[in-house]
């Protein structure tokens, strides 16, 4: 055995062992509780605020260095080529800065120190992109025949040529540079209402405090939320605690809407001026995604909602309900009720990537390690879950865990995006590392077929074997059909901007309201608080025009793992050499050509519509689990 093979094995023998292995998922109401190997580890970026201020420095003077450059780039390749490497070297010290002060408020959100550091960086990173403004309309003075030949006569070019060449399709919308210059002022107050947005939702936020059924209270935070719809089967306690969890965005729902309807007319303003049609186009046009995709997938979905309400329909037949409420939605059909302690989910992922072969496993087992994951909620932390790939360190994982069925596959998910960034991270150079949203979904979505595919193999309970399938359908409905409603509803509030009409919270109610008959039908019970639902999805404030692309991502990954899984053992490991391939290509190329090497092609609408299909094929299985155990 070679040294690399008894490295590895050695990182595989280990485990991320947690205190806690007894049925139960730990509470904590400070970090210094939690074990340190299920937190973060920052130091592996920076060891403290004073390096962190020297790198400011640092960065400040690699932007005068490229400041002075301005009105040579075109003179000579060498020229440009020494300015391409200081703009890199900016962006490696500049992505572990924001990281760094991202990661650090995520933690307490109330941290004085870290939210100073991350207002400095937003103020620092808006000023020097003003001093840079003129780069794009200097560039695109050079001929894209010239360019071209210095990119092959170049060598030190190569990194860059994808970059420096994709740039002529934009050149249409990029404006000279006096006016480029004045738009740049304009970018940290363009961001001000996403802050705004973020205090609110996070630092400021009431939540309300529930009293259940059996006398004991429970804040209504989103883990605890989870935790009430996912396993109490008392229905007024889930219509209790989704009351609760909803109260304070509905409180603050005029807010909320105009904190929207200010970031989107900030967008439309900034898109409009650089002569784009809509936001939708601008959003789309640098990575050659066609606005057919984004429109075919909303006709797709809304015109297969039949499965979907089917669904629906025999959940409510196997709960014995006369009626079907949005708090019904999470609670098991059966009497499963099994919590995965971290260290079950753990040990899940690891078995379900196997067919992803030695190399995947052996990078999962060094996230699992120790300060790459911060796994249990903390009061102040960021709720949900994240992934942060930071270029030349490694990747962090945010989670709130909660032991839910639901928060295992969440893990997976996340830990599809680190190895999407270790992957890309290793194979590529900084310029080209960083992969597209439209093709990120594909790595996280791709990870929870596997696990379904494991779980459902090894499950001997035939109530697990139910919740799986429910789980399956689950991600369906949450990935596919409730993304596409979402991309729906933004489509639709960024189209009343851009035609100068009103946005407030009653248009916004009844756009989601709409939304809900058409994709739900009669299937749900109509409810005031399920319209306002808009104000916490946080995508519609900081993530704009990405929810599309968890309902694509959904369906290109499922063919890809229909390749991996259903075909000949040399067919597979093709799929699996070509899987890894996407990961390892990072963003050196458009996202559609990426997974059409893969061995998708997103442009046809056949790709969207299987899924429906496939969200009929697992209802048909769960209506005969369901009937086998005389459950309907």
């Amino acid at each position: 055995m070679n040294l690399k093979h008894l490295l590895v094995t050695l990182i595989l023998m280990a485990t991320a062992q947690s205190a806690f292995s007894e049925n139960e998922i730990p509470k904590f109401s400070d970090r210094s509780e939690i074990p340190v190997n299920l937190k973060w580890d920052l130091t592996s970026i920076y060891p403290n605020w004073v390096q962190w201020e020297e790198d400011v420095t640092q960065l400040n003077a690699v932007y005068e260095k490229m400041a002075a450059m301005k009105g040579s780039l075109g003179a000579d390749p060498e020229n440009l080529i020494a300015f391409m490497n200081l703009q890199e070297q900016a962006g490696k010290i500049g992505v572990k800065l924001y990281c760094y002060a991202f990661l650090y408020r995520s933690l307490d959100s109330r941290e004085a120190t870290a939210n100073a550091r991350y207002q400095e960086i937003n103020g620092v990173m808006a000023r020097l992109s003003t001093t840079v403004s003129w780069v794009s309309p200097e560039l695109l003075e050079i001929p894209e025949e010239q360019m071209q030949l210095w990119i092959s006569e170049y060598e030190a070019l190569e990194p860059f040529s994808f970059n420096l060449t994709r740039m002529y399709r934009s050149k249409k919308f990029v404006l000279d540079t006096d006016t480029e210059t004045i738009l740049s002022y304009f970018s940290l107050a363009r961001s001000a209402p996403e802050s705004v947005y973020t205090e609110l939702s996070t630092s400021d936020i009431k939540r309300k405090e529930i009293t259940l059924s059996d006398g004991s209270t429970l804040l209504m935070t989103p883990a605890n939320y989870g935790q009430v719809a996912t396993y109490n089967k008392n229905r007024s306690d889930r219509a209790a605690a989704f009351e609760g969890f909803l109260e304070p965005y509905v409180a603050y729902e005029n807010t909320y809407a105009a904190i929207l309807n200010a970031i989107y007319q900030a967008d439309w303003a900034a898109v409009r001026a650089r002569g784009y049609e809509s936001f939708l186009q601008a959003s789309l046009y640098g990575n050659a995604i066609p606005e057919a995709v984004y429109t075919n997938l909303i006709a797709t979905a809304k015109s297969h909602t039949e499965p979907l309400q089917r669904y629906l329909e025999l959940r409510k037949k196997a709960l014995g309900y006369t009626e079907y409420h949005p708090w019904d939605g999470s609670i098991s059909i059966t009497d499963f009720e099994k919590i995965y302690p971290y260290d079950e989910a753990v040990e899940l992922v690891k078995q379900a990537v196997k067919p992803l072969g030695y190399d995947y496993l052996a990078e999962i087992e060094k996230c699992f390690a120790g300060g790459r994951i911060d796994v249990y909620e903390t009061p102040g932390k960021t709720s949900g879950a994240f992934n942060m790939g930071v270029y030349g360190v490694h990747p962090f994982v945010l989670m709130n865990y909660n032991g839910t069925m639901n928060n295992v596959f969440t893990l997976a998910h996340e830990l599809g995006h680190s190895l999407h960034s270790v992957f890309s991270g290793k194979s590529l150079p900084y310029s080209t590392a960083h992969y597209t949203s439209f093709v990120a979904e594909v790595a996280s979505t791709f990870n929870e077929h596997l696990l379904l595919d494991h779980m459902l193999k090894n499950s001997e309970d035939p109530m697990e074997r139910i919740a799986l399938l429910n789980q399956a359908i689950g991600n369906i409905t949450a990935t596919f059909y409730r993304q596409s409603q979402f991309a729906d509803f933004e489509l639709q509030v960024r189209s009343l901007v851009e035609e100068g009409k009103p946005v407030n919270a009653p248009v916004l109610n009844k756009i989601m309201g709409d939304l809900n008959k058409e994709y739900y039908g009669d299937a749900v019970v109509s409810n005031d608080l399920s319209q306002r639902t808009w104000a916490y999805v946080m995508h519609f404030f900081e993530l704009k025009y990405y929810v599309y692309q968890y309902a694509t991502s959904y369906a290109a990954s499922a063919h890809l793992f229909d390749r991996i899984t259903g075909s000949s053992p040399l067919e597979q490991q093709e799929a699996v050499e070509r899987f890894l391939s996407l990961l390892k290509s990072g963003g050196n190329d458009y996202p559609i050509e990426q997974l059409k090497k893969a061995g998708v092609d997103m442009t046809d609408p056949e790709v969207i519509a299987s899924v429906a299909n496939r969200l009929e094929m697992l209802v048909d299985q769960l209506e005969a689990e369901l009937k086998a155990i005389n459950k309907i």
